[in-house]
């Protein structure tokens, strides 16, 4: 077995005229996607492309600042809509601080945006007469550095404020004046320093001082500067070229160990003298460089060496000149950002996967593999659109080139290889040779000449499916059509596509739009036998177009079917469900379906090749490949598989995808899963006024946690996106908005957005899922969502609901007591009236005459002055012609009160009578007339001396009226 799986590995590699792309090669045969302004970047003069912390492409351009998620791009810039955004358009470099702010570099200084509250900030530098800010770098301990065209500077975070370096703060040879090309921090933490014209710089941070080293060339300008993963610094120039340089212990010293020049006689020098941008791929350990004329890429392992992507270069095209910057993301995509032809992009990552082209070289769409089968001693036999190709270890045959192949198996009772063949029947091979051709005319087994499907059952009977239905052609040499048999189900005269043998010996058939039929009852008694439908119409399969069968290890059927995915056999309701998307498999179709030696089960979709990984109770884990893993094509054929000795073989309109699931390299990305924006009625929260935001959510949408809808809106949109670019649109997603969606709502990249409408009010929580390019799901994200009540439904309205019911009960209430009061309004009168009365004669009761006489005279003289607020205690003694003293003690015997309060006391009654009499009298007015100069003093002795105000009084005096 070991010996035929190595002989056939040999044999794909050497023999058939196949053209596997090695890993080796692979920086050779680069393909690149571009991103320019057909593709939604708004301009394609590109100075840096740049991955912040969250996972988003910066792009800085000469008219922008751009964020791109893999799907939309993000403007900011200076315009009518956003006037006096950035300090200037021309935006040169960005750089992200630990604290989620982007350091922006711009023509005309620096701005710097806080991506939590979406607020942009502008800050000048004091010192420099030009402001132009080629390089920004944010250390490792937080700390922003800023080369500027005429010096260098940092962000002091204490006082806010941005620094120049010059030589009364920092030691020794500062680059005051000079013109900062590039900042790089090396691995002790020291700033290397690139400047035009005056070269190289180290600043040591820890001692606050800087080295300038010698001059590296004449010109001495630094471009560009990169430290590779082995430690080893790279200098880029301009006009001469590529230095690799070493440094001395003490940092002090440096010198040159290889510089690496353009030559025009050869093809594999740097592609230019000028070189803008230096970085590393990781995946095959090569360093790349950005310059005037395209990239260069070298392999570490073979230094001086460079493969050249360019305009000029036919072997290795690519349509750019200038490359400003090439950059390495997270997931290992290299990044190119050009002067005119916007973004490059490309995956170095090491396929897992072989592409065989049996008949052409891949480059289009020639291979087209309808069928194919291996046999035990590794030779193959391959078909196509037209013909069937056999390759053995010593010679290659082509068989049938007129005749279209839907099928080849294998008979291990006839030991022949068995064609199904359109319009022509059945034919037996042996060592790539025709035996026998068995149709219509000649034998009583073929009900049809175009001919799907020939499958042996296990007691040596070869089954047909054909276009008229099903025949067979027992071991014993019986031979039937049963579309020819009278009594027989007509289920057995479709038209059918596949047959598959279960382990009880029934056998299920795939017809062409009829669902699936399960043939059981004694196989070798026709006349025995017994149909089961499952279709559409009886609802017991979801479509009526099965492609292919699979019966797993596990002894349960899967079937393939075009429109609903793949299908699992239910046992116990007896019907088959899609399990499509509960796995989350991509597209809608499965072709073909082959399982390894682990369970899994390995499916040809029209999006893809998939892995099911069927874990306990049930669940399964997906793993999708495509293209971008190394696939010749994402769409595959109907049953055009195949698994011997641990090898796959899967046919697509390219070729055959070839590859050992234990050899399997996974590529793991990150998931970065991003809320990109939030509409609310239609509106980016980015765009509603600060005023009416701020009661939303005071961050923006990606840092938003908790976002509030006033009850004036009435819908809200939430974007999202999973931060992956070399395949975005097979990205899929799940969403559900706990408190209000019974199940996930899954969608693919083309409807990343969850809009709801008309949501109850209450308090909700939005649940965000999504896998990468290749199915990994990844963790959950959340947002609170509180929707509040309209005014009608909040609780202080319902307490204002109360306040008035109750208001309405008391108003009730008081018209009853109304009702009461004026029945009874004489009694009350009199009442009021003998109560004044009582008070008036108060005085009069328990004394003689002469006091009498005397409290008479007394009252009298406190009337004749009642007006007079100058009336006091001495002119009153006077006027009863007695001594203080005798009159104080009279009073106080008579009435009880002293003489102030006698007066006072003669005065506020005077004043209820004048109420009782003029009922309109204002209090002010009244209060002067009885003698108070101040109203309010005499409001206040009313009430201590009747009980009530004076307005009291008076209105009780007009309703007794």
């Amino acid at each position: 077995m070991m010996v035929y799986r190595i002989f056939w590995l040999l044999l794909i590699t050497t023999t058939l005229l196949m053209f596997p792309v090695h890993a080796q090669d692979r920086l050779k045969n680069l393909e690149f996607k571009q991103f320019s302004t057909p593709d939604g970047l708004p301009n394609s003069m590109v100075h840096q492309v740049y991955q912040d912390r969250d996972g988003y492409i910066w792009i800085p351009t000469f008219y922008g600042l751009f964020r791109y998620d893999g799907y939309e791009v993000r403007t900011y810039k200076s315009n009518l809509y956003t006037p006096g955004l950035l300090t200037n358009n021309n935006v040169l470099c960005v750089e992200e601080d630990y604290s989620h702010r982007l350091w922006i570099g711009t023509h005309e200084g620096l701005c710097v945006l806080d991506k939590q509250t979406g607020q942009m900030r502008k800050m000048q530098l004091e010192g420099i007469n030009k402001h132009r800010l080629n390089e920004i770098h944010v250390t490792k301990e937080n700390k922003v550095y800023l080369g500027y065209i005429r010096g260098m500077a940092y962000y002091d975070a204490g006082q806010d404020t941005l620094v120049l370096m010059t030589h009364k703060n920092c030691k020794g040879e500062v680059p005051e004046q000079k013109n900062v090309q590039t900042i790089l921090e090396d691995e002790n933490g020291d700033l290397l320093i690139g400047t035009w014209q005056d070269g190289l710089y180290r600043y040591h941070i820890k001692e606050n001082k800087f080295t300038h080293y010698p001059p590296l060339s004449e010109n001495n300008s630094v471009l560009s500067l990169f430290q590779d993963s082995r430690g080893v610094l790279w200098v880029g120039t301009s006009g001469y070229g590529l230095y690799k340089v070493n440094f001395s212990s003490d940092k002090q010293t440096l010198s040159i160990e290889k510089n690496y020049r353009y030559d025009p006689l050869n093809i594999s020098s740097i592609p230019s003298d000028y070189i803008y941008s230096i970085h590393e791929d990781l995946q095959t350990h090569s360093l790349w460089l950005g310059s005037r004329d395209g990239i260069g890429i070298m392999n570490m392992a073979n230094e001086g060496t460079f493969i050249n992507y360019k305009e000029s270069n036919p072997e290795h095209y690519l349509p750019v000149r200038e490359v400003n910057t090439v950059f390495r993301d997270k997931n290992g995509l290299m990044w190119i950002g050009t002067k005119g032809t916007g973004v490059f992009h490309t995956d170095t990552h090491a396929r897992s996967f072989d592409v065989l082209y049996p008949r052409g070289n891949g480059k289009f769409f020639t291979d087209l593999i309808s069928t194919l089968y291996i046999e035990e001693n590794g030779a193959s036999w391959i078909g196509f659109g037209y013909g069937v190709d056999y390759q053995s270890r010593d010679k290659k045959i082509s068989l049938i080139p007129s005749k279209r192949p839907y099928h080849i198996s294998y008979s291990p009772t006839s030991q022949e290889v068995l064609l199904a063949i359109h319009d022509g029947g059945v034919m037996a091979c042996q060592n790539g040779k025709i035996i026998h051709q068995y149709k219509t005319s000649n034998c009583g087994f073929i009900p049809h000449d175009l001919v799907y499907w020939i499958h042996e059952d296990h007691k040596g009977n070869w089954w047909l499916g054909t276009y008229k239905g099903v025949g067979v052609r027992y071991k014993d040499g019986r031979e039937y059509c049963f579309s020819r048999m009278p009594g027989i189900d007509a289920l057995l005269s479709k038209e059918i596509t596949c047959i598959m043998e279960d382990n009880d010996g029934s056998l299920w058939l795939a017809t062409n739009n009829n669902g699936i039929v399960h043939v059981t009852g004694n196989m070798e008694q026709p006349e025995t036998l017994h149909c089961q439908n499952y279709c559409m119409e009886n609802k017991l399969l979801p479509v009526n177009t099965p492609l292919c069968f699979l019966l797993d290890k596990s002894g349960r059927i899967w079937v393939g079917t075009e429109g609903s995915g793949l299908c699992l056999y239910n046992v116990q309701d007896d019907c088959f469900e899609s399990v499509h998307q509960a796995y989350n498999l991509p597209g809608d179709m499965v072709g073909s379906m082959e399982e390894d030696n682990h369970g899994n089960l390995w499916l040809g979709t029209n999006q893809g090749l998939a892995r099911l990984t069927i874990t306990g109770e049930e669940k399964g884990r997906v793993r999708t490949f495509t293209v971008a893993d190394g696939l010749a094509d994402n769409f595959f054929n109907q049953n055009a598989s195949f698994y011997r000795n641990g090898t796959f073989y899967f046919g697509c309109s390219r070729g055959i995808v070839t590859f050992d699931s234990e050899m399997m390299k996974e590529k793991h990305s990150d998931i970065s899963l991003r809320i990109t924006d939030i509409l609310i009625d239609g509106k980016s929260l980015e765009q509603i006024p600060e005023q009416q935001k701020s009661k939303i959510s005071s961050f923006t949408a990606d840092y938003t946690k908790t976002l509030i809808i006033p009850s004036a809106y009435t819908n809200f949109t939430i974007r999202f996106a999973s931060l992956t670019y070399n395949q975005p649109q097979l990205n899929k997603y799940a969403y559900r908005l706990q408190g209000f969606d019974t199940d996930w709502h899954y969608v693919n990249a083309a409807n990343r957005n969850a809009y709801y409408s008309q949501l109850p009010a209450g308090e909700y929580v939005f649940e965000l899922r999504a896998t990468n390019e290749n199915g990994d799901w990844g963790e959950m994200r959340t947002m609170e969502i509180l929707i509040e009540p309209p005014f009608w439904a909040t609780w202080w309205a319902y307490l204002i609901y109360a306040l008035l019911t109750a208001s309405f009960l008391g108003l009730i209430w008081w018209e009853i007591r109304r009702r009461l009061m004026l029945r009874n309004r004489k009694y009350l009168q009199k009442g009021e009236t003998d109560k004044v009365h009582h008070i008036k004669l108060q005085f009069f009761s328990n004394i003689t005459s002469d006091d009498e006489k005397f409290l008479q005279d007394a009252i009298d003289c406190v009337n004749r002055h009642l007006d007079d607020p100058e009336f006091d205690v001495t002119q009153f003694v006077n006027e009863m012609a007695t001594s203080r003293t005798t009159l104080h003690k009279k009073m106080k015997s008579l009435t009880g009160l002293n003489t102030t309060s006698f007066v006072r006391s003669i005065r506020l009654k005077a004043a209820c009578k004048i109420m009782d009499e003029n009922k309109n009298i204002r209090i002010s007015d009244l209060a002067y007339k009885v003698g108070f100069n101040d109203p309010k003093y005499f409001s206040i002795c009313f009430k201590k001396e009747f009980g009530m105000q004076p307005t009291e009084y008076s209105m009780k005096s007009a309703k007794n009226t």
